[in-house]
């Protein structure tokens, strides 16, 4: 039985420590609510993007959730929380991917940063929103 992955500040993770989190199949998120509000930050949108392109990874669907938390609440915010040129870059990053998830993560959020208007909050903050429907 392998242990379950730890993080010594459970508010400010390392990207280490949600790599090994990432990886862990039985590992629980380590606080009982918003653990997707809590990890998400642009700093790891790139982190993001490889271990929700990764079949392998356990939680890659967590990490989907994150990034269109990460989208959303750019748009939502007018790109107080991440700049728009940023989330462009991430969208370009997605899509050299090649790999689904990523790559219609990637042509939706351009689609709402072409239409801001058009936003909506559970759509793309609530984990049961457009995450849940990968492609």
């Amino acid at each position: 039985m392998s242990r379950e992955p730890t993080f010594e500040d459970v508010v400010n993770p390392t990207p280490e420590e949600m790599t090994a989190w990432a990886y862990a199949p039985e590992a629980q998120p380590p606080v009982s609510q918003d653990w997707d509000v809590i990890a998400t930050r642009p700093a790891f949108g790139s982190l993001f993007l490889t271990l929700t392109a990764d079949r392998k990874c356990p939680h890659r669907r967590f990490f989907l959730g994150c990034l269109y938390l990460l989208a959303g609440d750019a748009v939502r915010t007018r790109f107080q929380t991440m700049p728009e040129a940023s989330l462009n870059g991430l969208t370009d990053e997605a899509m050299a991917t090649g790999e689904a998830w990523v790559s219609t993560w990637a042509a939706r959020t351009r689609a709402l940063l072409r239409a801001p208007e058009s936003f909506d909050y559970e759509a793309w903050c609530d984990p049961r929103g457009l995450a849940s429907t990968a492609i």
